[in-house]
């Protein structure tokens, strides 16, 4: 099964996380277009990592990209679209399998520009039979957000950025623990359509910084059709119609 965007089309069928909102609000609602090394913590069939990519390619970066996933499957997957994707060499990109905190423990390169990530933090969800899709949505333990912020921090440049994805309880709790060490200069609430609370934030974080901007993106009118800001959103990676 292959999800086509502009540039490029993905494999997502064998992964634990196939491409879907949480993935592309995270990538497009931060900048990844100056950063020469980017890490996909998460990454999945990959799709956060290929678009991050072409944001860096349009600002003519040529970035090297990481990914890392516990899961077996889904880093194969992202190494197979790897092949295809035609915006890098694929000598610039680069899925292991293994989990965060011994990735930063034995990482001997250079520092990354930009992180992100879509973690396992859902835990206000219904959980799924599936063992391998409960490590990816919900974690079970193995990923904590200090264990995420202290394996992060080892192998964040100083001037670098760290994104993510989270539902918006979750969201707060991080950001509580975050701010011991970091500042957080953009934050962006979702909500999927206009009658409806916020469920989504995208949390951008950096060493040091002076100030958070604030914004909001509703995703849906209320006759459910795509708003004109999501929509200008995706434009640089999907041909979708309200």
């Amino acid at each position: 099964m292959d999800f086509h965007f502009k540039r490029f089309s993905l494999h997502h069928d064998r992964s634990t996380m196939k491409v879907g909102t949480d993935a592309m609000l995270l990538v497009s609602l931060c900048d990844t277009s100056g950063a020469r090394r980017i890490l996909d913590v998460g990454c999945g069939c990959g799709v956060v990592a290929f678009c991050a990519a072409q944001q860096a390619m349009l600002n003519s970066v040529n970035p090297v990209v990481y990914g890392i996933d516990p899961d077996v499957a889904s880093v194969e997957e992202a190494r197979q679209n790897a092949q295809s994707y035609p915006l890098l060499p694929a000598e610039n990109l680069h899925f292991e399998q293994t989990t965060l905190q011994e990735f930063a423990q034995h990482w001997q390169g250079e520092p990354f520009d930009h992180i992100l990530s879509n973690p396992p933090f859902f835990h206000g969800d219904l959980k799924p039979d599936n063992p391998r899709h409960l490590q990816s949505r919900h974690g079970d333990g193995n990923l904590s957000f200090g264990e995420l912020l202290e394996s992060m921090l080892k192998i964040l440049a100083e001037e670098g950025r760290f994104s993510l994805v989270l539902p918006i309880r979750e969201g707060e709790a991080f950001d509580a623990i975050a701010c011991r060490s970091l500042t957080c200069v953009r934050r962006v609430t979702v909500r999927p359509t206009e009658c409806k609370p916020a469920h989504r934030v995208v949390l951008t974080y950096a060493r040091t910084g002076s100030g958070c901007e604030e914004s909001q993106l509703v995703l849906r009118t209320a006759d459910n059709r795509y708003t004109p800001e999501y929509l200008q959103l995706m434009k640089p990676y999907l041909i979708i119609r309200g």
